[in-house]
């Protein structure tokens, strides 16, 4: 009897300590950030971007195709690539000090090079902390299965 009402106290708590990290401050900043860039991204707002990108970031499409910071926003720009929408679920965020690693699944619709896509993918994307605020660092997308 004593044994199991140890280890189901053993299970409250761990579960407990499980959802102490979900909602930190942390998590609540870069959910913010998160919401901020699908909104330049489908807007678009180029400076938005520009800030909320790191100088040296690295984006990954579902394709394979790699872009720098310039790259993708100068296709943003040219209008070669269009956001219309971008919409995410089961969205995780993971605080490791600096640095915030966020997975999830989301559909993106909108044009490439004149074609209208509507793409379900994984994703992982990386913001880090330098000065005191948040920055885009990395986006790596997978393409799910239709």
């Amino acid at each position: 009897m004593k044994k199991g009402l140890i280890l189901a106290a053993m299970l409250v708590f761990s579960q407990a300590i499980g959802f102490a990290g979900q909602g930190s401050k942390v998590e609540q900043e870069i959910r913010k950030l998160d919401d901020q860039r699908i909104a330049a991204l489908t807007q678009p707002d180029f400076a938005v971007l520009d800030r909320l990108m790191t100088d040296d970031f690295t984006y990954t499409h579902s394709s394979g195709q790699v872009q720098t910071k310039a790259e993708f926003l100068g296709d943003f720009k040219a209008g070669r690539r269009v956001f219309k929408s971008l919409k995410q679920e089961d969205v995780q965020v993971r605080d490791y000090g600096n640095v915030a690693v966020v997975t999830g699944q989301c559909t993106l619709i909108g044009t490439n090079a004149g074609k209208d896509f509507v793409l379900p993918m994984r994703f992982t994307e990386v913001y880090s902390r330098a000065n005191g605020h948040w920055q885009w660092v990395l986006w790596q997308s997978t393409k799910l299965p239709s």
